[in-house]
């Protein structure tokens, strides 16, 4: 789930659609002490098992939602979807792969959105095994385009890192649920800051 202003956007990702359990997003609306739903989400090519829903954002007019079970760069590589709101309508704009997705990457474990930049995670991408990474998309007039690969400078097998993330401003966090410098599977979190558009740093 997630909330900005006077919406707020559930993920129902086992959902069936068209009696294939492809996953939905709701949008409610509120209107004074009222919410109602504004709008029913589907992917435009949503298949089985996809998972769309799983994770969700939404920042002023946009909304984006993975689906880290989708195929198209192999078996759960994941994806992404952004929607657009005009009036009371929401249309799709645009999907979102990775440009190096692999199978079980599952790019769309967690996302969010901020201005005009996105943020997916993908904990289960490899080098090494299972370390997971983030990508950073940014809205321009030819659409939303993948800025920035990022990954934690001590990555390790299994750290999940992508299996949460935010964003906001210049800045990004983003989890690692598996990190293990402490004790086994403890966990850290790594925040990350927009220098310049061709340069994203750890802080």
């Amino acid at each position: 789930v997630e909330i900005y202003g006077d919406y707020a956007i559930i993920g129902s990702y086992w959902d069936q659609v068209d009696s294939v359990k492809t996953g939905s997003a709701y949008i409610f609306v509120r209107d004074n002490t009222s919410w109602s739903q504004q709008a029913k989400l589907t992917a435009s090519d949503g298949a089985a098992d996809d998972e769309f829903g799983r994770s969700v954002g939404i920042y002023g007019d946009y909304v984006i939602i993975a689906s880290l079970s989708d195929d198209d760069n192999g078996t759960n590589s994941g994806s992404a979807y952004i929607f657009v709101r005009s009036g009371t309508s929401w249309t799709q704009q645009a999907k979102i792969l990775a440009s190096d997705g692999a199978a079980d990457d599952r790019f769309g474990t967690d996302v969010a959105i901020y201005g005009n930049y996105a943020i997916v995670g993908a904990h289960s991408d490899d080098n090494p095994s299972n370390s997971g990474c983030a990508y950073i998309l940014e809205k321009s007039s030819s659409g939303w385009i993948e800025t920035h690969k990022l990954k934690s400078t001590d990555a390790y097998n299994d750290d999940s890192f992508g299996a949460s993330v935010a964003i906001h401003g210049n800045y990004a966090i983003i989890g690692a649920t598996g990190e293990d410098t402490h004790s086994s599977s403890r966990g850290a979190g790594y925040i990350f800051e927009l220098v310049n558009k061709d340069q994203i740093s750890s802080v």
